[in-house]
């Protein structure tokens, strides 16, 4: 089984659909209803994870593509809670089921070039970082990877970018990232290359980085 976190819109939703159109089992999980939600969880309450463990803990897991994350601050327990903590606290308890396993969880530039403004946010994707690499070293015939992204076209972006002109204007290509591209490098990836990359991450961000660097 593959099973999304963050099923029912942005790359979750789009990889969720990948999966289904390619004949492939597919489990999605999100706090919102929709065709690609199949079981409805808020991952800022830990105490509901127990069941989600079970389910995935009932069958092979082809892999995990975690794509479940808030950037709003006003509450950082429930921030840190989705985007790191129920991560690590799913994979420490389904890991000893693992067998050709991949996991893919998507970070953010922001986890290595951010400001004051998204210091929470971005506490918590370089802890989300960190968690992947050290999940990698475990001894298991498993496979643990992250993608490092710039401005993708989703909800979470649109809700969060005040001036999303200004945004687009600034990044070197001039234009956001398709989410249904991202969600195709990610199928691409679980299930034709899932060896390549245990530890490592792709960064992809247009530039941005490499822009900041320089000025």
């Amino acid at each position: 089984m593959n099973y999304i976190f963050g099923s029912a819109s942005g790359i979750g939703n789009s990889l969720y659909n990948l999966y289904k159109k390619n004949k492939l089992n597919v489990f999605g999980f999100d706090i919102s209803e929709s065709p690609e939600t199949d079981n409805i969880i808020d991952l800022s309450e830990l105490k509901n994870l127990d069941p989600i463990i079970e389910i995935i803990n009932k069958e092979r897991v082809e892999s995990i593509t975690y794509c479940a994350g808030i950037q709003d601050s006003k509450n950082i327990t429930s921030l840190f809670n989705v985007n790191v903590v129920s991560f690590i606290e799913i994979i420490n308890k389904s890991i000893e089921n693992f067998d050709e396993t991949v996991v893919c969880a998507l970070s953010s530039v922001h986890s290595v070039a951010s400001n004051n403004k998204n210091i929470e946010y971005a506490s918590t994707k370089a802890s989300l970082e960190s968690a992947i690499k050290t999940f990698s070293t475990a001894q298991t015939n498993s496979y643990f990877y992250f993608l490092r992204l710039g401005a993708t076209d989703t909800n979470l972006l649109r809700e969060n970018v005040k001036d999303l002109d200004k945004l687009v204007n600034s990044l070197p290509s001039g234009k956001l990232f398709d989410a249904e591209d991202v969600s195709k490098l990610i199928f691409d990836i679980n299930t034709k290359h899932k060896g390549l990359f245990n530890g490592g991450h792709l960064q992809i961000d247009q530039g941005v980085l490499s822009k900041l660097s320089t000025e």
